[in-house]
């Protein structure tokens, strides 16, 4: 298992919600029309998590959480999705991390679709946006 995945697999597993980010519109269940991202399409979250199960391009990754499951695509290591599990306040709802290099320099952009309720949803992304400060830190500091 690559070191970025086992990174990004202890930040799952220790991550914790943060409070005073921004909530994007676009990520809760009223959004207008299909979701896209880790090179799959869905109507809405359960859509996307079906779709990302019978991906060719996407494969299931084990990580010792207790609210998420993960897939990955692309060589090396380009997309990570994390679906939550039905025991989680926010389920459905699916994020993609793609991780691309511009300028030398390894970047990433997130994506999310989440039918839950506004406030979980809202919760889950805030937890997601610390995690991506996490890693970018980590990145940054040559921590993968």
């Amino acid at each position: 298992m690559s070191r970025l995945v086992l990174a990004v697999a202890g930040l799952l597993v220790a991550a914790s919600p943060s409070s005073g980010q921004s909530v994007p519109e676009g990520i809760h269940r009223l959004a207008n029309g299909p979701a896209a991202m880790c090179g799959i399409v869905g109507a809405d979250a359960a859509d996307l998590l079906a779709t990302a199960r019978r991906s060719s391009g996407l494969r299931a990754v084990p990580i010792p959480s207790d609210r998420f499951e993960m897939f990955e695509g692309g060589e090396p290591v380009r997309y990570q999705l994390v679906a939550t599990l039905p025991t989680e306040p926010a389920h459905p709802a699916v994020s993609c991390r793609e991780l691309y290099e511009e300028g030398g320099a390894l970047r990433m952009k997130r994506s999310m679709r989440c039918d839950a309720d506004r406030a979980d949803c809202d919760a889950l992304f805030q937890e997601f946006q610390a995690l991506d400060a996490e890693f970018t830190s980590a990145i940054r500091g040559g921590g993968l």
